[in-house]
């Protein structure tokens, strides 16, 4: 973290054969990887010794003795089920609870005349108090024949060394509890961390003081204006929280986080201000920009109006622009992609066009010919496709019209990247939404220019995606922002879409989805419907067959997913576009960018499947003409979790990507700005940054990492240096 390493290995701080443990199960192999190890919440310990200060409805922990354990079954509900019921002694206080769940190990643990800490809710019964939802660390054994210090029971003394560090632990203001994982447990990790702790030193503060010059970075402080712990400080508070609480600890360690993603991102961008780029000059009225302003079938919007003069300075500069448009879905942001580029086209440079599927890829082809060939700029633009499933001729034919330079446009999936492909003249990079590429891909494509100069790059994106919105606040890309939606001709806004989630329980409503979807077929209008899965039970193969021969037997139902070859899938959706099919059943292949004006109607199959972002990706392939959409979100059963119909219910509740945006961000688990899942070989996790709840600190830490970048760059540089370049390409594009 920042620079700080400690690669000494555990079995410095505990005996060797723990330490082999730890190093397998857990992943512990140093003393960085321990001390690293962060509690995920905590208590504060209560010890009374008398029931007048006890509570009905308080959370209480407590160490006590086991007195009796008798085993029941309780026959109601789904059958028999057995459990245990506990009494307890602490002090004068007696209190008694229930264990269900795993009988056998609550039997090993929960002996008469064990010694364990306890922590649950109070509740009284019958004048008796009880604990309620209880959790355990054990302390100390009435039997340690039974349980060797590597048997299956773990106690804070077994690891502690003695009943007085034992003690000294579990008397502490506060008790932290760590994640769980296999091969330790919370009551292993408290001593663990004493003799980590111990062992390890106080490690050198990395943060320059505000002392150590006049143009030093201001030290950091917290939400309150308190000054942030100094690091070795904090390290050891987090593990060892003082009377305060962990809190001024967990601020130190989450700024931390925050200013090692941002000084990546802050160097990032001064390396950027040190390489050149062409300067694009906006042309004249009479340029092909204005032709095809002047030949759209609708009028911009404000939104348009505005991002395309903001990315037009940025273009006109010699410092290359790296720029993140983020539009709603239908916010038209293929249009200002395509005046950016006709900006750089009349500069006399060729553009870049990479979009994530090869569906998409060929779709965007088509519009901007479309949107081109209705002004002079259809004859002097050449737009050519490059996939990585092209025959070899048309392949050839693709990459002679590059590097010769007749062609202006390149659209293409990631295969415009490789090594083969070589620009004449490249002055313009833009990749679509959720496309992932990191900065080695990024600087792979751009280093595809002959020419000694960096070219421009717009990402774009439609917004709910977590990873775009951390993306945002931690990104080296300059935002520009696109609201509202374009007008059709004639001046009138879209009528929007309307979202419904079909209540599964009630069958009328379920045949209504099928009679809706059968009146906007009837109106001449078409319908999307998306399975989450190809084969099998409720996938698409299943679900055209089931449609085709019941409910949608009278029209012309069509099939779209991600293994079909190349060729048929541009022809199914050629097909669609025409008219030529009523409805088409498809996999999240359609999710994004697939423009098909006459579409009103999108019925979602085990909607639960999806998240906030796909269901509102989806929901915006349709309403994108003269009518309005529907969009009927169908769960996948009838007892789905709260959690997931209230996700389900907020996308139907608004279409505005931004609020989904942070409903999504909030809904997701601690460690998603770096998961683990697509990372690759080493993962770096931020463990205690939480993206909707620390916007101070994230903020600071920006301008923190712009200040010391600014005092002393090599010190900035030393602060990310354990980060490996393909680290650092991960956050880029995460």
């Amino acid at each position: 973290m920042l620079g700080w390493l400690d690669a000494r290995p555990l079995s410095l701080a505990i005996t060797p054969d723990r330490a082999r443990k730890l190093a397998d199960k857990p992943k512990l192999k140093t003393l960085t990887d321990a001390v690293m190890f962060f509690p995920n919440r905590y208590v504060r310990a209560s010890f009374p010794d008398a029931q007048d200060l006890m509570f009905e409805g308080e959370m209480f922990t407590c160490i006590a003795r086991v007195e009796k354990v008798e085993e029941r079954s309780n026959t109601s509900g789904r059958g028999a089920r057995r459990y245990m019921r506990v009494q307890i002694v602490t002090g004068s206080t007696r209190l008694s609870f229930a264990m269900f769940g795993n009988v056998h190990l609550h039997r090993t643990c929960l002996q008469p005349g064990n010694v364990l800490m306890f922590y649950g809710k109070l509740a009284l019964f019958r004048q008796q108090w009880e604990l309620k939802n209880v959790s355990y660390v054990s302390v100390f054994v009435k039997d340690e024949s039974q349980f060797g210090a590597f048997g299956p029971l773990k106690t804070v003394v077994d690891i502690a060394g003695s009943d007085r560090k034992a003690m000294e632990i579990l008397n502490r203001p506060w008790l932290p509890f760590y994640p769980r994982r296999v091969g330790t447990t919370t009551a292993e990790m408290l001593g663990v961390m004493e003799h980590v702790l111990s062992s390890m030193g106080d490690p050198t503060e990395m943060l320059p003081s505000p002392r150590a010059g006049r143009d030093a970075p201001t030290w950091p402080v917290d939400q309150y204006g308190a000054p942030l712990l100094d690091f070795a400080t904090a390290l050891r508070q987090i593990h060892q929280p003082p009377v305060e609480g962990p809190e001024p600890a967990r601020a130190r360690l989450k700024f931390n986080e925050a200013l090692e993603l941002q000084l990546v991102m802050a160097l990032r961008r001064a390396d950027a201000t040190q390489r050149s780029s062409m300067p694009m000059a906006l042309g004249a009225e009479g340029s092909l920009r204005q032709a095809v302003v002047d030949s759209l079938p609708f009028e911009l919007s404000e939104g348009q109006i505005d991002a395309s003069a903001e990315i037009s300075a940025a273009l006109d500069s010699t410092t290359p622009a790296s720029l993140l448009l983020q539009g709603e879905v239908g916010s038209g942001k293929t249009v200002v992609a395509l005046l950016a580029m006709l900006q750089a086209i009349e500069a006399g440079y060729q553009c870049a066009f990479v979009a994530p599927t090869e569906v998409l890829a060929v779709q965007h082809a088509r519009t901007l010919v479309e949107l081109l060939g209705r002004s002079t700029a259809g004859s002097a633009v050449g737009v050519t496709v490059l996939t990585g499933s092209q025959k070899t001729a048309d392949r050839k034919a693709a990459l002679l019209d590059v590097v010769s330079g007749q062609a202006s446009i390149v659209v293409g999936t990631h295969a415009v990247i490789q090594e083969t492909v070589e620009f004449f003249n490249l002055g313009l990079v833009i990749v679509d939404e959720q496309h992932r590429f990191g900065v080695r891909q990024r600087d792979k494509l751009r280093d595809n220019s002959p020419v000694d100069r960096t070219p421009h790059m717009m990402v774009m994106t439609a917004t709910p995606i977590p990873r775009t919105v951390a993306m945002t606040m931690f990104g080296d890309l300059t935002p520009v922002r696109l609201p509202g939606l374009p007008k059709r001709a004639g001046g009138t806004a879209r009528q929007g879409v309307s979202t419904t989630v079909v209540a599964l329980e009630k069958p009328h409503w379920v045949a209504r989805v099928w009679q809706r979807c059968r009146e906007e077929l009837d109106a001449g209008r078409q319908a999307f419907i998306v399975t989450p899965r190809i084969e099998g039970f409720g996938g698409v193969l299943q679900t055209v067959e089931w449609l085709s021969q019941t409910e949608l037997h009278d029209y012309r139902v069509g099939v779209l997913h991600g293994k079909m070859p190349a060729d048929e899938k541009d022809e199914v959706m050629s097909a669609f576009a025409a008219g030529e099919i009523d409805a088409l059943v498809a996999t999240t292949i359609v999710e994004v960018g697939v423009d098909i004006p006459n579409a009103t109607m999108m019925i979602i199959l085990g909607a639960d499947a999806f998240g906030v972002s796909q269901l509102h990706q989806l929901r915006g392939r349709v309403g994108r003409g003269e009518h309005g959409g529907v969009c009927l979100l169908l769960p996948s059963d009838q007892s789905l979790p709260p959690a997931t119909m209230e996700r389900l219910h907020a996308v139907a509740s608004t279409t505005d990507g931004f609020e989904l945006a942070e409903l999504d961000l909030k809904q997701r688990t601690e460690g998603d700005v770096l998961g683990a899942d697509q990372s690759g070989s080493r993962v770096r996790r931020s463990t205690l940054l939480d993206l909707t709840e620390d916007e101070f600190l994230i903020n600071q830490a920006r301008e923190y990492a712009e200040a010391l970048v600014r005092y002393d760059e090599p010190l900035a540089r030393a602060l990310v240096v354990d980060i490996e370049v393909e680290e650092q390409d991960y956050i880029e594009r995460h």
